[in-house]
């Protein structure tokens, strides 16, 4: 009765057992995969998101593919405050990442076709792959103290079927952040094999060395069709409001006919709703702050996982940006037998490395969310369990 892309496996593991366990009888959880920053005590400027959702001109429907003028042309004015001139018309948006994903897949791939996803990365990239009938291929990022491209990976993966290279800038989990000098190399196999780039930059502003920002970087050449991918679900910290973008750059030659087509996709579903885009000139004017207050949050917390683990039978993997640290434990067992030991001794709850595919192995991860005092707190836990 059933399709095959939705062939999944919804068989419980073991922690998700044990934490549903706990719940049932009262425990509380130290979730340290929480990455939702309208739980995790950060200060919004509630009365005027609200008020900026409640325009009278919000009950008035005028629907349009791309999205609103007014919206797109403050996007645009978002971006030349760092120096970057994008052209509202070449803003299309979305109701999420993962829709904008779908869209572009749908863009470009026929079934069988295959995209390029970093190793490791977050899996939610396979699932939309599979859903959308073409088969993600992998290259491998590989660590020596920092993350690099394996380009002998990709150059292996890349065939006449590949319709697209994604990028994450930085990546989940591993926070690293695309080098220029990647980015020319990658530009020049996707110009040679007549493919796109899509660049998933959800996480771009939190840079966690505040001396070393990665921001806005890449310079994007015309030889190659490139769609960058963002939204203020990490932007302005606001997961609930649903609204992300596709910037259009790079080849000239196939724009116009990449905006016809997806006018098209997106006037199909009208997916993006009216009032988030009425709000948003007035909610990029609070990113700033939301960002500093994320940003204080990550730096701090980061610094408290080096800080926690210098003295350790476990280490801290480099990480540059994002909102993710990667703590490598002693082999001695898997990381999900780690991950239930911790449950188990002190109710902390941590991602397993493996469910990202992190070749390290006995590897977690946590949230850089979190009150800084709570995870201090559980950091102590975990350490004196690995000791």
């Amino acid at each position: 009765m059933f399709s095959k892309r939705t062939q999944w496996t919804t068989i419980p593991n073991r922690i998700s057992l044990l934490v549903e366990q706990k719940r049932r009888r009262g425990e509380t959880i130290i979730d340290l995969t929480e990455s939702n920053p309208t739980i995790c005590g950060f200060d919004y400027p509630e009365k005027e998101i609200l008020s900026a959702l409640s325009q009278e001109s919000v009950m008035k429907y005028k629907p349009e593919p791309r999205g609103l003028l007014q919206a797109r042309e403050a996007l645009s004015a978002y971006y030349t405050s760092f120096g970057i001139y994008i052209n509202p018309e070449q803003i299309v948006f979305t109701s999420s990442t993962s829709e904008a994903y779908s869209f572009l897949f749908k863009l470009l791939c026929n079934v069988g076709d295959n995209v390029l996803i970093p190793r490791p990365s977050y899996p939610l990239l396979e699932f939309l792959s599979q859903i959308n009938d073409i088969e993600p291929k992998q290259y491998r990022l590989i660590y020596d103290g920092e993350w690099h491209i394996d380009f002998e990976s990709l150059k292996m993966n890349l065939t006449n079927r590949t319709k697209a290279i994604l990028l994450v800038h930085p990546n989940n989990p591993t926070g690293s952040y695309i080098t220029q000098k990647e980015f020319d190399e990658i530009c020049n196999l996707a110009a040679e094999h007549q493919c796109a780039i899509i660049i998933d930059e959800v996480f771009l502003p939190y840079s966690i060395n505040s001396d070393n920002p990665k921001q806005y970087i890449l310079e994007i050449p015309d030889s190659v069709l490139t769609f960058s991918l963002n939204g203020i679900s990490k932007l302005i910290g606001l997961p609930q409001l649903k609204l992300s973008w596709i910037i259009i750059q790079g080849n000239s030659q196939f724009r116009a006919e990449v905006l016809n087509r997806l006018d098209i996709l997106t006037d199909t579903f009208l997916s993006v709703n009216t009032p988030v885009q009425f709000a948003l000139p007035t909610l990029l004017k609070y990113a700033p702050d939301i960002q500093k207050q994320i940003l204080s949050r990550i730096r701090s917390n980061y610094t408290s996982l080096l800080n926690c683990f210098a003295q350790s039978k476990g280490s801290i993997l480099n990480t540059e940006g994002g909102w993710y640290g990667i703590l490598k434990l002693p082999q001695k067992q898997s990381d999900e037998d780690w991950i239930l030991e911790f449950l188990m001794k002190a109710n902390i709850l941590l991602f397993a490395g493996h469910l990202f595919e992190l070749e390290q192995h006995s590897t977690v991860i946590t949230s850089l969310l979190p009150p800084t005092n709570t995870l201090q707190e559980a950091l102590r836990e975990i350490f004196h369990i690995v000791e």
